[in-house]
């Protein structure tokens, strides 16, 4: 028999359903999650401002900073024509919106992070939503938590990564086409299928994903509904085309570089090249001793939510066959991951109650108040019970302690005055935080050795070094952030050249589409 998504079959043991519950939850509760999940994805990037991954700095905030400001890092992706130029965009915009309130990185950061943390808690809205039409308003609330507090999710949310803003936008996709009931807004429509695409045009791999949507639209609803979904699509298409040839100057160039740079040519592989169970087992290391719980209930919740399952292994198995993998990859099957557990959390609790389990136990456990505070504190349970195994994951968790003092570093370049050229002795421009947080217009030198330092020292005042070269870097006064030290001297800056950045060996024949980096000299030396 068929039935409706986000509903079960008549007759199916963890259907219970009344016709109540089908109403709009009050607005309160609404606004209650999203704040609550806002406030958690903001509070980290406020608190301990971190970096997961180089990709959310240069490929991103980076490049919108380059937009607003002038300068920045140019790294190869932005020379061949390899990123749509949609997200940094997109933050550029907010960057320039964000000067109505301050100016420098310790204003713009912030508000970024809290823009995309917006969208985050969004999608979390939308798994209250879909639990709320399925079990009522206590267990709504109860099944919005899992993936309101879930780390991996809060510590993910706020970064500008295309693999989590893209995710968000896929989850809430879904439920404007799919919430659980027939949907004949056709504006409702247009929105759910511009996100669809949206999604994709953010980040392409998610398109066999999205894909899986829109069929399941083809297959199950009349022509007139598919119509809406699609014509909202193909706008956010026609948009991403338009872009890449104002950007690229060629429509679409961005996606098929993409796709021929990493497989034809394969760059990615020069990135790291993992086996298929990499995947899995990074699962295992992040879910930790939750792993049994999380399955399981996942399980129960894909039977009330069997498409948005199916769009999690859909996202999976896109991603097993690719050799270079990291666990960001998958943040909208980690996301949907935790949906899926959330509503099988409130299914559970639901069966539970309806089973007459509870009328066995004494009068006092069996009131409604020690039910809810019995199912808070196995959620709080299962939620905080995560954090010690979340938090020693090399790729997730630890990021926000090893990672923090390149922040606090960079941070710290952008308050000192006078910088007329910054030195990284033994410190990568990729193991700054970029333009984006130094916000100094000066060159950036790399120094690899002690007889280099001394050498490049006329052409920066300015240097970023790692806590164990203080001595060799003679400057008492430096001032140190955990293992990163910053220091400056005295006097001007030599104008000399800037190195060019790292580009894969395969691409060194390939000519750029635009050459950009080494910067222009007119900035070399200047201040901001």
């Amino acid at each position: 028999m068929s039935y409706r998504s986000g509903s079960c079959p008549l007759g199916h043991p963890l259907r219970f359903m009344p016709d109540d519950r089908l109403k709009m939850p009050p607005a309160w509760s609404v606004l209650a999650v999203l704040c609550a999940a806002w406030l958690i994805r903001v509070a980290p990037l406020v608190l301990v401002p971190n970096i997961h991954h180089p990709d959310e700095i240069f490929q991103s905030l980076e490049q919108a900073h380059r937009v607003v400001f002038g300068y920045g890092f140019v790294p190869w992706e932005f020379e061949y024509a390899v990123r749509s130029w949609i997200l940094p965009g997109v933050i550029a915009g907010i960057i320039r919106a964000s000067q109505w309130i301050g100016e420098g990185p310790q204003t713009y950061l912030p508000v970024v992070g809290a823009v995309l943390g917006a969208l985050g808690a969004a999608a979390v809205v939308c798994v209250f939503l879909w639990a709320h039409r399925l079990f009522g308003l206590a267990l709504g609330l109860a099944a919005a938590a899992v993936p309101a507090f879930a780390p991996e999710l809060i510590h993910f949310s706020g970064k500008a990564l295309t693999e989590v803003v893209g995710g968000h936008l896929l989850v809430i996709a879904i439920y404007l086409a799919f919430p659980g009931r027939e949907v004949s807004s056709r504006g409702r429509l247009v929105l759910a299928g511009l996100l669809l695409a949206l999604a994709v045009a953010v980040r392409l791999q998610i398109a066999p994903a999205a894909g899986l949507v829109g069929i399941v639209a083809l297959v199950r609803w009349p022509f007139a509904r598919t119509f809406w979904l699609v014509l909202g699509g193909a706008v956010a298409v026609a948009g991403a085309g338009v872009i890449d040839w104002m950007t690229w100057g060629v429509p679409f160039l961005s996606y098929w570089h993409n796709f021929s740079f990493n497989v034809t040519y394969g760059v990615a592989a020069h990135f790291g090249v993992q086996p298929w169970f990499d995947y899995p087992a990074q699962l295992l290391i992040v879910w930790g001793g939750a792993l049994v719980a999380i399955v399981l209930f996942g399980i129960v919740g894909a039977v009330f939510q069997p498409l948005l399952a199916a769009v999690a292994l859909v996202v999976l198995a896109t991603h097993l066959p690719i050799g270079h993998k990291e666990l960001r990859f998958l943040y909208p099957l980690l996301f949907i991951t935790q949906a899926l557990v959330g509503l099988g959390i409130a299914a559970s609790i639901r069966w539970i109650e309806g089973s007459g389990l509870m009328s066995s136990l004494p009068a006092v456990a069996s009131r409604p108040s020690w039910r809810t505070a019995l199912a808070g504190a196995l959620l709080g349970l299962f939620i905080v019970g995560r954090l010690p195994g979340f938090m020693m994951t090399p790729a997730a968790g630890s990021a926000w302690i090893e990672k923090k003092d390149d922040v606090a570093a960079s941070l710290h370049v952008a308050s000192l005055s006078g910088v007329c050229g910054i030195g990284g002795y033994g410190v990568t421009w990729a193991e700054t935080g970029g333009y984006a947080m130094m916000h100094q217009r000066a060159p950036f030198h790399h120094a690899r050795g002690p007889q280099d330092f001394a050498a490049r020292l006329p052409a920066f005042n300015t240097i970023i070094f790692p806590k164990a070269l203080r001595d060799h870097v003679g400057m008492p006064d430096a001032r140190c952030f955990g293992e990163r030290c910053v220091a400056q001297r005295g006097g001007t800056c030599e104008v000399r050249d800037v190195e060019p950045l790292s580009t894969p060996p395969q691409l060194r024949d390939v000519p750029r589409v635009r050459a950009l980096w080494p910067p222009a000299a007119q900035w070399q030396g200047g201040q901001r």
